[in-house]
């Protein structure tokens, strides 16, 4: 407990803003403010802990949603990390508004049932695959204050949490391949660039999409003799439990089939190349170099220090293709720096949702000074 001024204040998550020289006023969300000497510092208001105000737990929130599931760091206004749990998927692009809806009132439960109630919710950062679509970006939006997060809402490129989560200052260069692939960077003074990442009709090389497309292109290759003889058919009809390709290509064009059912079937390239399978061999090295020439072409755009992060499915689950291609980026240049990410992307979008509130208190106090000398 410390003294600041006429009162003693004490942590809570009360505000107070600076009006002018001598006053102060509550606002609903924030770190409260107390200039001495021209530096600004934090400090709390005693009235909460004693009950004259209402007390309530305020905090902030970074969101990785992806499509399978999704992961959320709560922290406190000064981002410190309180909690981190999981949820259901969150996909802008991958869902009907029906599921988005089911799914983020899913996430809205599993924060309540640990004390975390939406309205005391004072900032989301959301990191959200396929959030370019502006009606994706409408909807997200719209289904969260429906929720009860009536707060600022920020909404980013799951690329973009991710480049944030493996680099605390935010710049540097980050390869994805899970569903799909990018390869994202960002410079020092801000400008950003991307590789890639146009989705899986035109692009997504080495993403797991490409890998499963590919070992049913392997299959149905083998059928009519266009390709060799591949133990992938084997795993695949297991798998999907069929005994013919007439199944096979029932399942692949039912209407219902997602990218992400396609995805699914890339874990079933390890076992072929554990067994020598040529045809699965052909398809990781395409990978590899897919992937490769997304970050080749980046680092070279960026300029700048060749710091490489990996991210997604394929290169954080299979060992063989990260250290295959991690070899291959640095035979072609032994300056690229491989950085292992410490932190998951929900982490990435709570840095950048703080960056962005700090901008915004930045701007108040610039505007309110000009106020004040006029």
């Amino acid at each position: 407990m410390e003294k600041r001024g006429d009162g003693v204040f004490q942590k809570c998550s009360r505000k107070w803003r600076k009006r002018s020289s001598k006053s102060y006023v509550w606002e609903n969300a924030g770190t409260a403010f107390f200039e001495d000497g021209g530096i600004v510092h934090s400090f709390m208001c005693e009235k909460c802990k004693s009950g004259e105000m209402e007390s309530c737990m305020q905090y902030l929130l970074g969101i990785d949603g992806g499509g399978t599931g999704t992961k959320i760091t709560v922290a406190d206004l000064d981002g410190v990390v309180l909690a981190q749990m999981s949820a259901g998927a969150l996909n802008g692009n991958g869902q009907s508004s029906d599921q988005l809806r089911d799914n983020i009132k899913e996430l809205a439960n599993t924060l309540k049932t640990q004390g975390y109630e939406p309205k005391d919710c004072k900032g989301l950062g959301a990191g959200v695959a396929g959030i370019s679509n502006q009606a994706a970006r409408e909807l997200v939006k719209k289904t969260f204050a429906e929720e009860g997060f009536g707060c600022f809402i920020a909404l980013y490129g799951d690329h973009e949490t991710a480049l944030a989560a493996a680099f605390p200052q935010n710049c540097g260069v980050v390869l994805i391949a899970g569903t799909g692939s990018i390869c994202y960077a960002r410079r020092s003074d801000g400008t950003c660039l991307r590789v890639g990442g146009y989705g899986h009709i035109v692009d997504d090389g080495g993403s797991a999409y490409a890998i499963g497309r590919d070992i049913l292109a392997a299959v149905v290759r083998q059928e009519d003799g266009r390709g060799t003889d591949t133990i992938l058919r084997r795993l695949v009809f297991q798998t999907l439990h069929i005994a013919e390709i007439r199944e096979l290509i029932g399942y692949i064009y039912h209407p219902e089939r997602s990218k992400k059912d396609i995805a699914a079937l890339a874990v079933l390239l390890d076992p072929a190349i554990s067994q020598g399978d040529t045809a699965a061999l052909a398809i990781e090295d395409a990978c590899i170099e897919s992937l490769a020439e997304l970050a080749l072409t980046a680092i070279k755009r960026l300029d700048e220090d060749k710091n490489l992060a990996f991210g997604g499915s394929v290169l954080l689950k299979n060992s063989r293709i990260r250290n295959r291609l991690q070899q291959r980026l640095q035979e072609f240049d032994p300056q690229i720096q491989i950085i292992e990410t410490k932190q998951d992307a929900s982490i990435g979008a709570l840095r950048l949702l703080i960056e962005e509130r700090k901008q915004f208190k930045e701007s108040i106090f610039k505007n309110e000074n000009k106020r004040e000398q006029n």
